[in-house]
C-alpha cells in the first residue's frame, strides 16, 4: 500500500528533493518519500519508539526538518499531531542506552504498526528499513516470516 504523495507534497517539495538528491531516480525518490512519510505516521501514533532509517531515507527526512513550514505542517496533520525531532543515534548506541533485551523489543514493536497500516513489506519497501534488513541479513529471515511477526503481534492486544 503506498502513500499518497501528492496529499503532503507540495511542486516545490518535490522540486527540492530532484535538486538535492539529483543522483537518484524518480522513483528512487519517490519510494525513499513514501517510506520517510510511513516512517512519520508510525513515530507520531507512538511513544519513543526506536525506528532507524536507511541513510537514503534518512536524508529525505533531514531535507523535510529543514523546511520548517512544510515540516511544521505535515508533523500536525499527522495521526498523533506530534511534531517528530530527530535524534542522531544508532543501534548500537540505543542497544547501550536502553540494554539488549529492551532494544530488541522496541526494534520489532513497531513492525505491527506498519503492516496494520500500510500492508505487507515488500521487495520495494524492505530495502528501507534498517531493521528489516538486519532480519533479513543478519538473522536470515524471509520477507514472509517477517511480515508474520508482524501480523502476528498486531492481533494482540495492548495491556
Amino acid at each position: 500500500m503506498s502513500v499518497d504523495l501528492d496529499g503532503f507534497l507540495t511542486p516545490r517539495m518535490r522540486e527540492l528533493f530532484a535538486e538535492d538528491f539529483p543522483e537518484r531516480s524518480p522513483q528512487e525518490l519517490e519510494i525513499q518519500i513514501e517510506e520517510c512519510l510511513k516512517f512519520l505516521y508510525i513515530a507520531s501514533m507512538s511513544d519513543g519508539v526506536f525506528i532507524p532509517l536507511t541513510k537514503e531515507v534518512d536524508e529525505i527526512w533531514h531535507e523535510m526538518i529543514l523546511q520548517t513550514k512544510f515540516y511544521q505542517q505535515l508533523c500536525s496533520s499527522r495521526s498523533g499531531r506530534r511534531f517528530i525531532h530527530h535524534e542522531s543515534i544508532g543501534l548500537n548506541g540505543y542497544a547501550n542506552i536502553m540494554g539488549k533485551g529492551t532494544s530488541v523489543k522496541k526494534f520489532l514493536e513497531w513492525l505491527p504498526k506498519y503492516v496494520s497500516h500500510f500492508g505487507e513489506f515488500t521487495e520495494r519497501t524492505a530495502p528501507h528499513w534498517v531493521i528489516v534488513q538486519f532480519l533479513m541479513n543478519e538473522l536470515g529471515m524471509t520477507l514472509q516470516e517477517i511480515n508474520e511477526i508482524g501480523r502476528r503481534e498486531a492481533l494482540q492486544p495492548s495491556l
